[in-house]
């Protein structure tokens, strides 16, 4: 019954606030392994082509999509702090994805990776904040 209890108050948890807790969770470590596979380009010199920058497009698109669902779940509910929190989310997901078009798409300036990494920056914080809004409310 101890695991049984453990699962319950688990998905008490996830559930809480129209799933954002959970979504918040999913994106922070997809937001993980998407600067692993990021860095791994420049760190291993491997250019734009193969594993790494496959793994980065698709754990972007995950973190978009995944962003764009914390939005519509917070919209949900009638808390505007958790709103906000997490339209700064998606609007850094979207700047770090527009910036990572430029990047990937042939004009490969430091200028680019740079609003990439602020665009990252700001989707970890903000999505960290809403994650510990979400679990503390």
């Amino acid at each position: 019954m101890k695991l049984e209890e453990t699962v319950y108050r688990f998905m008490d948890l996830v559930a809480k606030n129209n799933y954002v807790t959970g979504l918040s969770i999913l994106q922070l470590l997809t937001l993980t392994a998407l600067y692993s596979a990021g860095m791994a380009i420049p760190i291993f010199n491997l250019g734009l082509q193969g594993s790494a920058i496959t793994a980065h497009i698709y754990g972007a698109i995950t973190v978009a999509v995944l962003s764009l669902l914390i939005l519509a779940a917070s919209w949900r509910t009638s808390d505007l702090r958790l709103r906000v929190l997490a339209l700064f989310n998606f609007l850094f997901v979207l700047m770090a994805a527009f910036e990572g078009l430029f990047y990937f798409g042939g004009f490969v300036d430091p200028s680019y990776a740079l609003g990439m990494g602020i665009g990252f920056i700001g989707a970890l914080f903000s999505n960290s904040a809403l994650l510990f809004y979400s679990i503390s409310h």
